[in-house]
C-alpha cells in the first residue's frame, strides 16, 4: 500500500497540469414529505422513498447519478494512467487459509484480477490442485457471490452458499467434489449462519429466518432466527427444526458440531455484541447422530463472551472475557456446567485475539506492541513457547484440526502481502503455502522517482 500511494503521488507530481473537466450538473433529487413523530419530536425524512430499493424510481435515480459520475471520473487527468498502474499492482495471486477434511485440503485462490476466488482441493500439500468450484462462471457479471463453503467430513461433498446482488441472504447448494455435479438440494433464506456437517457426512446444521413476504425480501423484519438440520438429498421442507427461542425472536442462533462429531454446540447472541449464551445437544453415535437430541443449557447468563474454540470429550474450551477484559481461555464440562470452570490460559497484559485448539494444544494470537504474537499452551495451560513469525507484522487468521499437528496461519506486513504458512510443531518451522509472486520487489529500498526519470516499479517495465 505504501508503494502504491508513493507511485500515485509521484506520477501526479511529475506530470504537467491538465485542464480538469467542467463541474457536472447533478440531477435533481426529489424530496418527500415524510415527517416522523418520535414521542412528540418531529423529524423530517425527505429521502424515505430511497429505502424502497426495488422501486423503478430509485433505479432511475441511481442511473442518473452514474450518468454524471462516470464521465467525470473518466475525464480526470491521469485517470487512465493511474487505473493501469493500480491494476498492475493489484494483479498478484492471493490464497486463502486451507481447510482440512477427509485427508484433503480445500482453499480459495484468486489469480489476481478475478472477480471472485475459486475453490481448489489437494489430496496433500504436495499434490497438484484441482478445481472444485469457480464462482466466476456462475455469474459472468459478478452479481452472484460465493459467500461461504464447507466440505463434508469425508471430503466427498461441498456445501456452498450463494448470495445475489450483495444481499446477506444465502442459498445453499451441495456439490459432488469428484464429479463437479450439483445435487438437487436447495436450502434458502439462510442468513447470519455457518454450515456445520455431522460426522456421518449425511447432512449439516444451518440457521435461517422464515421466508419473507413476496416483494419484501430486503425490508423484511429480522425475527425468528432458528437452527435447522438438512439431510442431503431431501427437500428443505423436510429439514428438522433443532432449536428456536420465540421468547428471544430478535436473537441470532448458531450451531457447530464438535470435531469428534459427538456434540452440537449452540450459541445465541443479541445484536453485534460479544455476549452470548451457550447450549449443547448430545448427538450420540457420531456415525449415526441423533439430530433431534434435546438442546440443554450450559451458560445462560448474558454477562460475557463464551466462544467455543475446541473440545476434548465432554470438556469444551472457550474464549471468554468473563472478569477478563483482555480475554482468557477457560474449560467447562457440558454435562456438569454448574461445576468448577477451569482457567486454562489466564488473562495476559496483551489482548487475546483469535485462539484455537489445534493438535492437542492451544494456539493463542496476541497483539503486542502493534504486532502479532502466536503463543502455544498445553491443554493444561502449560506454556510451550512461541511460533517464530516470518517478520514483524500481523497474523490474519489461524486454523487447524484438533487431531492433527499442523498449524496454518496467514501473515502480512507493510511490505508483505497476506501469505499462508504451515507451521510444523516438531521441526518448529513455518513453510509458505502457494506464496504470491509480487509485481514489485519489496526487498529493495524505496524507488527513486523524480520528474523526468523514474526507476521502474514493475519487472521489465520501462
Amino acid at each position: 500500500m505504501r508503494l502504491m500511494v508513493f507511485a500515485v503521488a509521484a506520477l501526479s507530481a511529475c506530470s504537467p497540469p491538465e485542464p480538469r473537466p467542467a463541474v457536472p450538473a447533478y440531477p435533481v433529487t426529489a424530496r418527500g414529505s415524510v415527517i416522523e413523530d418520535y414521542h412528540g419530536t418531529k423529524v423530517a425524512d425527505p429521502y424515505r422513498w430511497m429505502e424502497d430499493l426495488d422501486s423503478p424510481r430509485v433505479a432511475e435515480w441511481i442511473a442518473a447519478q452514474n450518468a454524471v459520475t462516470d464521465p467525470y471520473l473518466a475525464a480526470l487527468p491521469h485517470s487512465l494512467l493511474l487505473r493501469e498502474r493500480l491494476t498492475a499492482l493489484w494483479n498478484y495471486p492471493r490464497t486463502g487459509l486451507p481447510v482440512s477434511e477427509g485427508g484433503r485440503l480445500f482453499y480459495s485462490k484468486n489469480t489476481g484480477l478475478q472477480r471472485q476466488a475459486p475453490v481448489f482441493m489437494r489430496d496433500s500439500t504436495e499434490a497438484p490442485p484441482s478445481l472444485v468450484i469457480d464462482p466466476n462462471v456462475i455469474s459472468s457479471e459478478g452479481a452472484v457471490a460465493l459467500s461461504l463453503w464447507e466440505p463434508s467430513p469425508d471430503a466427498r461433498l461441498l456445501a456452498y452458499g450463494l448470495s445475489e446482488g450483495g444481499a446477506d441472504w444465502r442459498t445453499i447448494r451441495v456439490r459432488e467434489i469428484d464429479t463437479g455435479r450439483d445435487l438437487s438440494d436447495r436450502v434458502e433464506w439462510m442468513r447470519f449462519s455457518d454450515i456445520s456437517w455431522t460426522k456421518d457426512a449425511k447432512g449439516f446444521f444451518y440457521s435461517r429466518y422464515p421466508e419473507p413476504p413476496k416483494g419484501k425480501v430486503l425490508e423484511a423484519a429480522l425475527s425468528g432466527h432458528a437452527l435447522y438440520y438438512h439431510r442431503v438429498g431431501t427437500p428443505q421442507s423436510a429439514d428438522v427444526l433443532v432449536y428456536e427461542r420465540r421468547d428471544l425472536s430478535g436473537w441470532i442462533v448458531g450451531g457447530e458440531v464438535t470435531e469428534d462429531g459427538r456434540y452440537l454446540l449452540v450459541t445465541m447472541f443479541e445484536g453485534s455484541g460479544n455476549r452470548n449464551r451457550l447450549y449443547y445437544a448430545d448427538l450420540g453415535d457420531p456415525n449415526a447422530p441423533n439430530v433431534k437430541a434435546p438442546v440443554k443449557p450450559v451458560i445462560e447468563a448474558d454477562d460475557a463472551e463464551y466462544a467455543p474454540i475446541g473440545s476434548r470429550g465432554t470438556v469444551v474450551y472457550l474464549r471468554s472475557d468473563k472478569e477478563a477484559p483482555n480475554r482468557k481461555v477457560i474449560a467447562v464440562d457440558v454435562r456438569n456446567p454448574s461445576g468448577a470452570w477451569q482457567t486454562i490460559v489466564a488473562e495476559q497484559p496483551q489482548a487475546l485475539e483469535s485462539v484455537a485448539v489445534i493438535g492437542g494444544r492451544v494456539v493463542a494470537q496476541y497483539l503486542e506492541d502493534v504486532q502479532s504474537r502466536l503463543r502455544l499452551f498445553g491443554l493444561d495451560g502449560s506454556p510451550q513457547g512461541d511460533i517464530l513469525l516470518p517478520g514483524i507484522g500481523a497474523v490474519g487468521a489461524v486454523s487447524g484440526r484438533e487431531d492433527a499437528p499442523d498449524i496454518w496461519y496467514t501473515f502480512s506486513s507493510p511490505l508483505d502481502p497476506s501469505t499462508v504458512y504451515r507451521y510444523d510443531p516438531t521441526a518448529r518451522t513455518s513453510t509458505p503455502f502457494e506464496p504470491p509472486a509480487l509485481p514489485v520487489d519489496t526487498s529493495s529500498p524505496s524507488p527513486n522517482i523524480s520528474c523526468g526519470r523514474s526507476t521502474p516499479l514493475l519487472p521489465g517495465s520501462a
